[in-house]
């Protein structure tokens, strides 16, 4: 397995793990929204943020062996935003919250377009990046249409998409672990039809 290989599929663990935890997290804050749902939006900030340091390192670590290491690099900075949004949203103003939510909504709707771009014939896998992306784009419109919510909303709201964003992590990372399995099978067959011929 090359090191390029290796890197990805640390970041497909990576999702797996920080997609399970977000949507414990997000389905708890739903559930029991008066005890824990502060403490578990600061949880799902730190998570995202620290795994979102994680992703820029295998991007930088990636970069002179693939030239989608970049794709990898807006992920990462679009969690850290994520993590940062999660952390600071009760300390902000309405009108700030709501601004970087939708500008959050916008910047990882981009980074799914463009995924849907690079893996567009997987027909599957394409669909759900673009439903994805146009349900981002949806409520950054909603986020900026509907400015009355209240920050507590906005929290709890916040704790539905983290536990959504979680499961689209857990499947992000078992698609990627699936890619590198069948793409090293396949160099695998190749190497061995190569040796018998």
């Amino acid at each position: 397995m090359t090191s390029t290989n290796k890197e990805l599929g640390h970041l497909a663990n990576a999702l797996v793990w920080r997609g399970a935890a977000l949507l414990a997290l997000g389905l708890a804050a739903v559930v029991w929204p008066e005890q824990i749902l502060i403490a578990a939006m600061l949880a799902v900030g730190v998570i995202v943020t620290v795994f979102g340091l994680y992703e820029v390192s295998i991007a930088f670590s990636i970069r002179r062996h693939t030239p989608r290491w970049w794709l990898v690099l807006l992920h990462g900075v679009a969690s850290i935003a994520f993590g940062g949004l999660s952390v600071g949203a009760p300390g902000v103003s309405l009108r700030v919250a709501l601004f970087v939510i939708a500008a959050w909504f916008v910047l990882y709707a981009g980074v799914a377009f463009g995924t849907a771009i690079l893996v567009w014939p997987t027909t599957t896998i394409r669909w759900a990046l673009m439903t994805w992306a146009i349900f981002d784009v949806g409520l950054a419109i909603l986020a900026v249409a509907y400015p009355a919510a209240t920050i507590f909303a906005l929290l709890f709201f916040g704790a539905v998409y983290a536990a959504l964003f979680g499961g689209w992590q857990v499947a992000a990372g078992l698609w990627i672990r699936r890619a590198l399995r069948s793409h090293h099978g396949a160099l695998h067959e190749g190497r061995l039809a190569a040796a018998h011929s």
